[in-house]
């Protein structure tokens, strides 16, 4: 008796279950179509209420269970939604990462391809907004995330391609011309360039770069810059105080023990450089002279000779002033760098 008792019991909640799920589809198919019907607060409040029964209705099924009537048409009301938000808010608005959450749950790998193209289109045209905006406030690697993920999710992604290569070649394209001005300034002295402005036409190439690996201009550029700029300090921090984005400052900031070579000759098969090395780092360095290593046009490495190091530990935010020798006979301009490799600790300071 009991277990027949728990059969009907079961079978009960199961009917109910089932009626509730297709409650909230045909609540939520009412609501949609009196939307179309409707106007101003009237439709938003329909909008709304068929979003929720749709939500509702998806959530009580398997994924492999939900039409493709209702997926599209719980998409559809989610992204009138989260424009509605968009446009009456701003792209900071807190709902819009949950709405969107919910969204690309029903746009995953096994799913998407069941979502109709145009609901798919509809919502990288929104997440492309998101880019823009994020763009507007130089927040560049924000943008491009953006981009990226309605590139994935559009049935055409074309739209969203052409506006990211746009974003870049004009970031790109705006970072190099503020590079060669800074360069230009820095070198009317060319017997005592402006090292400040040598520092920010450097980092700027390098912004330029990050966007466009391949851009010649900036590449030359960032050349130019590191010859004249091997006596000093990369110190960005130092000269860049007005960046807004700060994820993109933090990769081209990558260094934290920067390198300045002020003296460097080459005699016979022996280069020797005076190094002058900061530690930017939260540790104290023990210094090693075979840590350094000059690195040719080709990559090949050559370790400096044993000598003894003064100061022996170089200390958070201390300087130290090194003469190494070097078994290298290929003269200042076969230099492609100079590297320091400790561990964990890595820095290098470009001739090229």
């Amino acid at each position: 008796m009991k277990s027949f008792v728990q059969l009907l019991v079961g079978a009960g909640l199961l009917m109910m279950m089932v009626s509730c799920a297709g409650g909230d589809e045909a609540a939520g198919d009412k609501a949609y179509n009196m939307s179309k019907r409707a106007t101003g607060d009237a439709r938003r409040t329909q909008l709304k209420t068929a979003y929720m029964h749709y939500g509702k209705a998806i959530k009580s099924k398997p994924a492999e269970k939900v039409s493709a009537k209702l997926r599209d048409r719980f998409l559809e009301m989610a992204i009138v939604r989260v424009n509605m938000v968009l446009n009456e808010g701003n792209a900071q608005m807190g709902a819009i990462p949950l709405l969107m959450e919910e969204i690309e749950e029903q746009l995953t790998a096994s799913l998407i391809n069941s979502v109709s193209p145009e609901l798919r289109n509809q919502y990288a045209a929104f997440v492309v907004q998101l880019g823009d905006s994020s763009a507007a406030r130089e927040r560049f690697i924000d943008a491009l995330a953006y981009y990226d993920r309605a590139i994935e999710k559009a049935a055409d992604p074309s739209p969203s391609k052409a506006k990211r290569a746009e974003v870049i070649k004009s970031v790109a394209q705006e970072n190099l011309e503020i590079g060669q001005m800074e360069f230009e300034m820095a070198m009317k002295n060319k017997k005592d360039p402006d090292v400040e402005g040598l520092i920010k036409a450097e980092y700027y190439a390098h912004v330029a770069l990050y966007f466009d690996s391949t851009f010649g201009g900036a590449k030359k550029l960032l050349s130019d810059v590191r010859r004249e700029n091997i006596s000093s300090y990369s110190a960005f921090p130092m000269v860049i105080l007005d960046y807004t984005d700060t994820v993109m400052f933090r990769r081209i900031n990558k260094f934290d023990i920067l390198l300045a070579i002020p003296i460097i000759q080459t005699k016979g098969n022996v280069t020797t450089a005076e190094i002058h090395m900061h530690n930017n780092s939260y540790n104290p360095l023990r210094m090693n002279a075979t840590h350094f290593a000059i690195v040719d046009a080709s990559g090949k490495e050559f370790p400096a000779a044993t000598a003894k190091m003064d100061p022996e530990f170089l200390d958070q935010e201390r300087e130290g002033k090194f003469t190494l020798r070097f078994p290298f006979s290929g003269g200042r301009n076969s230099i492609q760098k100079i590297i320091y490799r400790n561990g964990p600790h890595f820095t290098e300071k470009n001739f090229r």
